[in-house]
């Protein structure tokens, strides 16, 4: 028997209808996205805070990118399988491609994320363009690739307008409020498998500094921190799942 929650998800994704349809919106923009990420973290107090340990000091390839950033965040999970692997699923990461691999199940359009390696968003290079939503074709909302080291790092880099995702050119002046940030992704190899490392740094550009404007930046920062953990653990999930070679489908989300 269907849970309360699964209920909901199937109608929210193949509901029919205007009510439907509007509850698809909101859930799939990015602040229905967030909203749920924060109301994720609120009953899971270990999704908060990022990663405390060493490593979130020392330097990764992409911290250049974003000078004097406003907020800082590293995270790291151990993966039971080669980096090999997991790359494979790293570099399929998108909106309209494999998703994000989070726990939220409207991301990714309403689709959620791939469970298996897609082989069409193998081919990865330096200056492609990863959507980020749907309206990315028009220049809103992307990561750029700026570093690739296959099996090794990749770095993602985004300056964009945070009420519309607009891109602005890095370098060039902006007098709207504008989120400058890079993403870093690190595997190290280790005696059963790899270690994943992720960093966030973020710059706030043009944003009000008043008090409706620490609650924006807290209420992102948090959504963005239980998303993060949340998405390593679904790679974690699907990269150790992988080896399995009699498994048929990733466990079902908590």
């Amino acid at each position: 028997m269907l849970s309360t929650a699964e209920i909901l998800e199937h109608w929210a994704k193949h509901g029919r209808g205007p009510v439907a349809s509007v509850f698809r919106r909101a859930a799939t923009s990015a602040i229905g996205t967030y909203g749920a990420y924060v109301g994720y973290g609120l009953m899971h107090a270990a999704l908060r805070e990022p990663f405390r340990g060493a490593e979130a000091f020392e330097p990764l390839p992409g911290d250049g990118l974003v000078g004097l950033p406003d907020t800082e965040k590293t995270f790291v999970i151990d993966i039971a399988a080669p980096r090999e692997v997991v790359w494979r699923y790293l570099v399929q990461m998108g909106y309209g491609r494999a998703g994000w691999y989070g726990w939220y199940p409207m991301e990714n359009g309403g689709r959620g994320s791939a469970d298996v390696i897609l082989e069409e968003w193998q081919g990865l290079a330096v200056g492609d363009l990863i959507p980020d939503g749907p309206r990315a074709g028009e220049g809103r909302g992307v990561w750029r690739v700026v570093e690739l080291e296959r099996d090794v790092m990749m770095v993602l880099f985004s300056r964009r307008v945070a009420t519309d995702g607009r891109e602005i050119a890095a370098g060039t002046a902006t007098h709207e409020p504008t989120i400058e940030c890079s993403w870093a992704f690190v595997l190290r190899p280790t005696p059963r498998g790899c270690r994943l490392v992720v960093r966030v740094r973020v710059r706030f550009l043009a944003i009000d500094r008043g008090l409706s404007g620490r609650v924006l930046r807290r209420f992102f920062d948090l959504g963005d921190t239980v998303m993060e953990w949340t998405m390593l653990g679904g790679i974690k999930t699907r990269a150790e799942h992988a080896r399995d070679p009699d498994a048929s489908r990733v466990p079902p989300r908590d």
